[in-house]
């Protein structure tokens, strides 16, 4: 499990940095090239054959640059999602649950990992349908499929099941050792 964290961190790591890069590039675009250098290229003559490379340049980047990054921070909540997930790291109200007797507990945990797992097959389910039907639709900024960014959704459906598994095993686990009764010397 550690190598698949490390890969999902360098990915979600990389999808964040492209999309920062992506905003970067449409913020210079529009408030550089369009603005200021517009202006500047408007009484400025000399400046203009510049002006026109540059924003030739810019322009074609940042048309992408704005639905790009949004459709990488999905991959970067999913893989988010995860890591948190293998880290126990996700909010939780346990409050009440905690003040119970452990079977309580016990159940309330089961029951709870049913009805994550439970949405997290739907999920998996419903996002292996959408993108069968429109995953290979090109995006309106550039020509790239759909699918690559829907891709998440199952990838992240079945990241965040093998994640409940292992918290389910570990739960169990730690549940034998304190159930065995300690050895005896002899």
């Amino acid at each position: 499990m550690r190598i698949i964290d490390k890969i999902v961190e360098v990915v979600a790591i990389a999808a964040f940095v492209a999309s920062s890069l992506f905003i970067c590039i449409n913020v210079l675009n529009r408030y550089l090239v369009l603005g200021a250098m517009r202006n500047m290229a408007r009484d400025a003559e000399w400046l203009r054959p510049a002006y026109f490379f540059v924003r030739d340049i810019f322009g074609s980047i940042s048309v992408t640059a704005d639905e790009v990054p949004g459709l990488l921070l999905v991959w970067v909540a999913f893989l988010g999602a995860y890591l948190t997930m293998r880290r126990d790291g996700h909010i939780s109200f346990d409050m009440l649950v905690n003040a119970a007797a452990p079977r309580f507990r016990r159940i309330v945990d089961v029951f709870n990992s049913l009805l994550i797992a439970g949405f997290l097959v739907v999920l998996l389910w419903k996002s292996i349908l959408m993108i069968r039907i429109s995953g290979s639709t090109e995006i309106e900024t550039a020509e790239i499929a759909q699918g690559w960014f829907m891709a998440i959704l199952p990838i992240g459906a079945v990241l965040l099941l093998l994640a409940l598994v292992q918290r389910a095993r570990l739960v169990f686990r730690a549940d034998e050792m304190r159930a065995k009764p300690p050895a005896r010397e002899t």
